[in-house]
């Protein structure tokens, strides 16, 4: 079985209980017909505004799926997302190609008291 993540972008004006039938949908998508996939991660970010506009919408509810199944279950959710009329748009990735984000260390620089003493020699001036 390899990793994925899946975003879902649900049209805005549906209802609550509309976006977590599709979310139900999404999962029994991926953990159905005994493939022995699961749902790791589920987060819905609520209405954001889109990057461009996708048919009449200006923004749409986000919804991200982390799991793990095999790619025969990623193509039947993916071809549910394309029938759906909810739907506005979907992208899946294998999570296996994402690199792990990194932490960055926060250092402050080296200071001496020393600094103002550096004398700077940019070559010959005939003044």
């Amino acid at each position: 079985m390899n990793k994925y993540e899946t975003i879902v972008i649900i049209d805005p004006n549906v209802e609550n209980d509309i976006v977590d039938k599709i979310v139900s949908d999404v999962h029994e998508l991926i953990s159905g017909d005994g493939s022995g996939g699961f749902v790791t991660k589920t987060d819905n970010w609520g209405k954001k505004k889109l990057a461009y506009d996708v048919g009449a919408n200006k923004e749409g509810t986000y919804v991200l799926v982390n799991y793990e199944t095999i790619p025969q279950q990623v193509q039947r959710l993916e071809r549910y997302c394309k029938l759906s009329e909810l739907v506005i748009k979907s992208m899946t990735v294998r999570a296996e190609d994402l690199p792990e984000p990194r932490q960055r260390e926060m250092t402050r620089p080296n200071r001496d008291d020393d600094d103002d003493d550096i004398i700077i020699d940019y070559g010959d001036d005939d003044e």
